[in-house]
């Protein structure tokens, strides 16, 4: 998969924006508040998920825009296929998405069609953040493996949203409390699919994650990845959930129904599930040094991408965001050899941080414009 050609403008403070990007490799330059990360999550928006950077959708549009507009011609590797995305400044705030010129209102067709991994050092959250943090990781790579299950995450997450509204209903009188188990069959059902999803894209990761984190640190150390579910325990989950599992989930929802009550909340299910990242035993989020960390942030997106590419038969589009600047030589060389066959956006402020020679496009970036650098085949070392 790879961008033929992609234009921005008004996003933030993109400005007429136009790019025909290598198909390997492409490098955005430029002093820092210019617009390079802005280029890259505008590219990220097309994949129809919210901005890797927690950028909302009303800010999207630049201070004084009063529409932006960004347009983008991919090569999937099967067909070319264009798709649109605009949002006007109002009241209303009206977008309008098109896919191969038809009309679409919701951003799911740009998912299935469109898929990008980003890094940023804002990963790092990954393994530091809360739980939320890495059960969106899970559910978002299982999904770009298996789109249909995005239907499962969203209508998870509706149903949980209406079981809470119920309990609190139950405790103001305004229902019965037997009510609030009127959620409970499809919130199972959804919530014992996405268990089980999180739980084979955990096992398809570990070996990959566990050699590539041992390539980085020339072997010293091993990195375990691992799934908890409170739910199910230490319970080996299928790929797909079965009926027993179903009536599990159901059956602890009615058993907690009294103590989710007395707490205002529904306590157990997936949204207490989370990734458990540890090295030689030791959780990394308690115990792990700053690089260590670092590491395995990057760990984690490196098999999310080589993973897509191994399973779909074709490459994510990756967008490397203010990352290479950090990273040693090694670092750097095991990035270039697991994209190796995709394409790739760079954003940098000084090319010689680039400690490797890449054949590709150098793109200026100055006060939100893009240029194309001439003469730039090779990057420096």
């Amino acid at each position: 998969m790879h961008i033929t050609s992609f234009s921005a403008d008004g996003f933030r403070n993109l400005k007429g924006v136009r790019m025909e990007p290598d198909p390997r490799f492409n490098v955005i330059i430029g002093d820092n508040a210019q617009g390079k990360t802005n280029l890259l999550d505008a590219i990220w928006l097309m994949t129809g998920c919210k901005s890797f950077h927690g950028v909302r959708e009303r800010h999207y549009l630049g201070f004084d825009a009063p529409f932006f507009h960004c347009d983008m011609r991919f090569d999937d590797g099967r067909r070319q296929q264009r798709m649109t995305y605009s949002l006007e400044r109002g009241a209303q705030k009206k977008r309008k998405i098109t896919i191969n010129g038809v009309d679409t209102a919701k951003t799911g067709g740009l998912f299935e069609a469109f898929h990008c991994v980003a890094f940023s050092p804002a990963d790092v959250e990954l393994v530091n953040g809360a739980p939320e943090k890495r059960r969106s990781f899970m559910d978002l790579c299982a999904c770009q493996l298996h789109p249909r299950s995005m239907e499962y995450v969203s209508r998870a997450a509706l149903l949980l949203a209406q079981r809470n509204a119920a309990i609190q209903n139950a405790l103001k009188g305004r229902i019965r409390r037997q009510d609030v188990t009127m959620f409970d069959a499809q919130l199972a059902k959804a919530g014992a699919w996405i268990s089980c999803m999180r739980a084979e894209y955990i096992r398809s990761i570990q070996p990959l994650c566990r050699e590539l984190y041992s390539v980085m640190t020339g072997g010293s150390e091993v990195l375990n990845v691992s799934c908890r579910s409170p739910l199910y325990g230490d319970m080996e989950l299928p790929a797909r959930p079965t009926p027993e599992l179903i009536a599990q989930y159901e059956a602890v929802l009615r058993e907690n129904l009294s103590e989710d009550l007395r707490l205002g909340y529904t306590q157990k299910g997936i949204q207490r599930e989370d990734m458990l990242l540890d090295i030689g035993g030791y959780a990394v989020s308690q115990f792990g040094s700053q690089g260590q960390r670092k590491s395995t942030a990057l760990v984690l997106k490196l098999a999310q991408a080589h993973l897509y590419n191994e399973k779909m038969q074709r490459s994510p589009v990756v967008l490397l965001d203010d990352v290479m600047g950090e990273l040693d030589e090694r670092r750097q060389r095991l990035i270039y050899d697991m994209v190796a066959d995709m394409q790739v956006f760079i954003t940098l402020c000084h090319p010689s941080s680039l400690r490797l020679a890449q054949k590709g496009k150098v793109f200026l970036m100055e006060q939100g414009v893009l240029r194309e650098v001439e003469n730039t085949p090779v990057f420096p070392q």
